[in-house]
């Protein structure tokens, strides 16, 4: 399975600068197509719209036919399956991680991202996109909901078995919060990712794609204090 799991970056929005050049260009590269098929799955964001034409013309540029699946879509679920079934590179955009889960199993989409990615299709996402892949990622869900301050661990499909925590220099809380998790469940390996890194998942390969020089990756196991690795 080829797994792209991006920490967080913008990508030109809202006069945001484009920072995660270097990875959409990896992304690309590891389909080994020339005009390979993308597909972006937005489904956790309000925002999934204006997130696509973007990000559309990023993948236009590199080559790509492009197409989505919203919400509308899920009103045809035979339409969503022949673009799964299409897809060279599925890329799953951030939001709400409970809500994403929650409708890619509602609706079967886990098992239909789960044979694509047994085919080769490279399955990318970002934040909440990059935890779905994971069997837990480390989540702002419950302070987005005004349930609590606190980072959380929600659940991801489990197509690799880490927990994955998004923007992770961002916030110092994050630490902090993730050393509480992880006290509690030390048998889960987290991995790290700042925002403009992402971790590279080739089958059990582990690499990172850098977009800004000081961007890096931890991974991070409780064994009486946090132990953490940088990933080079």
């Amino acid at each position: 399975m080829k797994l792209v799991l991006i920490g967080g970056g913008d990508i030109g929005r809202a006069d945001t600068k484009y920072e995660t050049k270097e990875i959409d260009e990896e992304i690309v590269k590891l389909t080994n197509k020339t005009h390979p098929n993308f597909l972006f799955i937005g489904l956790a964001s309000n925002f999934a719209d204006s997130y696509y034409k973007i990000i559309k013309d990023i993948y236009k540029k590199l080559g790509c036919e492009t197409g989505k699946i919203s919400n509308k879509t899920l009103t045809h679920m035979e339409v969503v399956e022949k673009k799964i079934k299409e897809a060279d590179i599925i890329y799953i955009g951030g939001g709400n991680t409970v809500k994403l889960v929650n409708l890619l199993k509602e609706n079967g989409m886990d098992e239909m991202l789960k044979a694509a990615g047994k085919r080769g299709c490279v399955l990318s996402g970002v934040s909440a996109g990059a935890i779905t892949y994971c069997t837990y990622g480390l989540s702002d869900f419950e302070i987005n909901e005004g349930i609590s301050n606190n980072y959380v661990k929600v659940d991801g499909l489990g197509f690799t078995n880490y927990m994955f925590v998004p923007h992770f220099s961002s916030d110092e809380k994050k630490k902090e919060d993730l050393e509480k998790v992880l006290k509690e469940n030390n048998d889960i390996k987290a991995l790290c990712v700042d925002n403009c890194c992402a971790v590279k998942i080739i089958d059990d390969d582990i690499s990172i794609i850098r977009s800004k020089d000081d961007a890096n990756c931890y991974k991070i196991v409780y064994s009486n204090e946090l132990n953490i690795e940088k990933i080079k």
